[in-house]
């Protein structure tokens, strides 16, 4: 995804398809998310938005680690 492409999923807002999450987010709210979305039609998660689709960014130092641990943790087919 180029980022104008992530710009304009931002612009369109949340949807049933689009989830924006602060950096802050709890490790089982983020899985309940992706939960919701697997029992839908899939999905995309943006951590580092604001509900208003403001770029608050992301300060979680090893983001991809801390979101597997999140979800393997919590998540079970």
């Amino acid at each position: 995804m180029t980022r104008n492409e992530l710009l304009e999923i931002i612009v369109n807002k949340e949807n049933s398809g689009i989830e924006f999450k602060r950096d802050d987010i709890r490790p089982e709210q983020l899985a309940k998310e992706i939960v919701a979305f697997a029992n839908f039609k899939g999905g995309r998660v943006l951590l580092g938005v604001e509900i208003n689709g403001a770029i608050s960014g992301i300060t979680r130092p090893q983001l991809e680690d801390w979101v597997m641990n999140a979800i393997s943790g919590r998540v079970t087919p």
